[in-house]
């Protein structure tokens, strides 16, 4: 898995610890949904399609399986 360091802003950061507080999850959990869902609000479905393909951890089979859940994971909110 791939690391990365991220800077947040001190209002992100206060209602982050805030959210954290309040519910059962880590920071690297609430980071990586938000991050998810945030990446496949604003890339179309074939660059997503595209950049899972192109990783190595990714099958097209899976892939593909995988776009449908996140899909349908927005269709929730």
């Amino acid at each position: 898995m791939s690391r990365k360091k991220i800077e947040l802003t001190d209002k992100v950061a206060k209602l982050t610890d805030k959210y954290l507080e309040t519910n059962d999850t880590d920071f690297n959990t609430l980071i990586n949904k938000a991050l998810k869902l945030y990446l496949l609000d604003h890339l179309s479905s074939s660059q997503i399609k595209d950049a899972l393909k192109k990783t190595d951890d990714f099958t097209s089979e899976y892939a593909g399986k995988w776009f449908q859940e996140s899909i349908e994971d927005l269709n929730k909110y």
